[in-house]
C-alpha cells in the first residue's frame, strides 16, 4: 500500500538531507508505527507521502500512486490528521463534518449519510449539535479522525494522535483505529512518540534519527534482539566517566549504551542477579549511583539502541485549544510583551517551521497564487533572509497594548489566523525574493 524506496528530501540552505536515502514498505490492512526524536524526519516523511512536499530524489507510491507524478489520485485515496487539530470550535461536530464533506465533493446524498454514520462510529451522536469548543479534548480528536474519514480512504496517515490526551481518552481512540483497521481494512500510518502506542497497536514499527531508517520489525522481533534484561543505572550531575568505563570492562556488561547526559543502560543476561554486582563495583570505587532501574526488553530499549536516547522522555508541549485558534500572539495579548510573531513567522521573518511553511507556499491559496509559489517551491526557505524585522512586525504598532480578548490583527502579509491577505502578493514576493539565486 505504501512502497518508499531512496528517498531524499534536502531543504534549501541547509548542509543535510532531512530524510536519507529511505527505504520501507507498508503493506495493505497494516497498521504502522513511525517512531523518532524530534527532527529526526516523520514529518517530512509524511509531508512528502501525503503529497505536501516533493522529495529531492528517490520515489514514494501510495495505493499504486506516485505521489509526484499523480498526486490528485494518492489525495483522493488517503486521510491526513494533523498533530494539531483541524476543526472549528465556532462550529458544531455536525457542520464541521458536513463543511469538510463538501469539500471532499461528496454528492449531496451522500453527505448526510456519511456524516451520520461517522457520528454514530465514534460515538459523537449526542454531542453532534454542540459546538466544538465545549467539546472535551478526547472528544475533539475523534472529530478530527472523522472528518479524515468521510471520503472513505484505503489510507489513513495519522501524526501523534493521541498527544495530550489523558489516559482514559487515548485508550478510546486506540479502540477506534483497531476498529478501522480491523473492520474496515483501513491502512494506518501513524508517527507517534507514545511507546506503548506503537508496541499496543503497530503491526510494524520503523525507527527513524537523522534522516535515516535505522530498524523496521514487529515490535516483538525489536525487542528480541535484546537479549537479557537492561539495568538503568542514574548518577547525579551527569555520568562519570570512570563509571562508564568500569561497566564496559565489567564481566556481566553485554553492552552499555548512553542515556541522555545522565544515566547508562546496561544489558545483561540476568538482571536480578547481576545488580548488587553492578552496585558494589561502582561504590568501590566510590560512584554515588543516583537510582537503579531494572526491566525486561521494552522499545524504549530499542529506542536508545538505535538513537541514543529515550523516547521515554520526550515531551511535547500541548496548547489549549484557544491558544491554537488565537495564534501564537495569545501570550503577547495576555502579558502585553514584545510581539513574538504569528502562526508561521516569528517577529524576525524567519518560518517557526520551515517544512510547514514551505508546504504551505506550495500547496497555494488560489490557482495563480499556486502556480507562482510552484516556481519557488525549493527557495522558500530562503525568503526569511530577504523579509526585513519591520516586515515582520504589526502594522498597527498600538495593537501590542489592545487589552485581552481582543486579538490580534495581523502583520503586513498574514492574519492572524496565519492566512495570507493578499496571497497574490504574497506569492509574487516570494517570485521576486526567494526566487533569486543563492549567491
Amino acid at each position: 500500500m505504501i512502497r518508499v524506496e531512496g528517498l531524499v528530501k534536502v531543504y534549501k540552505g541547509s548542509d543535510r538531507p532531512s530524510v536519507d536515502h529511505l527505504s520501507f514498505h507498508v503493506a495493505e490492512g497494516e497498521v504502522f508505527a513511525f517512531l523518532g526524536p524530534n527532527g529526526a524526519g516523520k514529518s517530512t516523511t509524511t509531508k512528502i507521502l501525503t503529497t505536501l512536499s516533493k522529495p529531492t530524489a528517490g520515489t514514494a507510491h501510495v495505493a499504486g500512486h506516485d505521489v509526484v507524478r499523480e498526486g490528485h489520485k494518492v489525495r483522493e485515496c488517503i486521510g491526513y490528521v494533523a498533530q494539531h487539530t483541524g476543526v472549528d470550535f465556532f462550529m458544531t461536530g455536525r457542520e464541521n463534518l458536513t463543511l469538510i464533506a463538501q469539500l471532499y465533493h461528496l454528492k449531496r446524498d451522500e453527505v448526510t449519510t456519511r456524516v451520520d454514520e461517522m457520528l454514530a462510529f465514534f460515538d459523537l451522536t449526542d454531542v453532534a449539535d454542540r459546538m466544538v469548543s465545549g467539546y472535551s479534548g478526547g472528544m475533539q480528536r475523534k472529530l478530527d479522525v472523522a472528518t479524515a474519514l468521510l471520503h472513505k480512504p484505503r489510507v489513513l496517515f495519522l501524526d501523534e494522535p493521541t498527544l495530550g490526551l489523558d489516559a482514559h481518552s487515548r485508550l478510546d481512540l486506540w479502540n477506534y483505529v483497531r476498529r478501522l483497521n480491523t473492520e474496515s481494512g483501513v491502512t494506518v500510518f501513524m508517527s507517534t512518540h507514545y511507546l506503548d502506542e506503537a508496541d499496543k497497536l503497530a503491526h510494524r514499527v520503523g525507527i527513524i534519527n537523522d534522516g535515516v531508517l535505522q530498524t523496521v520489525g514487529t515490535p516483538g522481533e525489536l525487542k528480541d534482539m535484546l537479549k537479557g534484561d537492561s539495568i538503568t543505572v542514574a548518577f547525579d550531575g551527569g555520568v562519570p566517566e570512570r563509571a562508564r568505563a568500569l561497566l564496559a570492562e565489567a564481566p556481566f556488561a553485554k553492552e552499555v549504551l548512553d542515556e541522555e547526559a545522565e544515566a547508562l543502560r546496561i544489558y545483561v543476561d540476568n538482571g536480578g542477579e547481576t545488580v548488587a554486582d553492578l552496585i558494589a563495583l561502582l561504590a568501590r570505587d566510590g560512584i554515588r549511583v543516583q537510582s537503579v532501574t531494572l526491566s525486561r526488553p521494552t522499545l524504549d530499549d530499542v529506542f536508545v539502541k538505535f538513537t541514543g536516547r529515550s523516547l521515554d522522555k520526550v515531551e511535547e508541549k500541548v496548547r489549549p485549544w484557544w491558544a491554537q485558534w488565537a495564534g501564537d500572539n495569545w501570550e503577547q495579548v495576555e502579558a502585553k510583551g514584545e510581539w513574538k510573531g504569528n502562526r508561521w513567522m516569528d517577529a524576525d521573518g524567519t518560518p517557526k517551521d520551515p517544512e510547514a511553511f514551505e508546504a504551505w507556499v506550495a500547496d497555494g491559496t488560489d490557482k495563480e497564487a499556486a502556480e507562482a509559489a510552484s516556481e519557488v517551491e525549493d527557495d522558500v526557505s530562503e525568503a526569511p533572509k530577504n523579509l526585513k524585522e519591520t516586515d515582520a512586525k504589526p502594522k498597527d504598532e498600538k495593537s501590542a497594548d489592545k487589552p485581552a480578548g481582543t486579538g490580534w490583527a495581523g502583520n503586513e502579509w498574514v492574519n492572524a489566523d496565519g492566512t495570507p491577505k493578499d496571497p497574490e502578493a504574497m506569492a509574487k514576493w516570494l517570485k521576486e525574493t526567494a526566487g533569486k539565486p543563492s549567491k
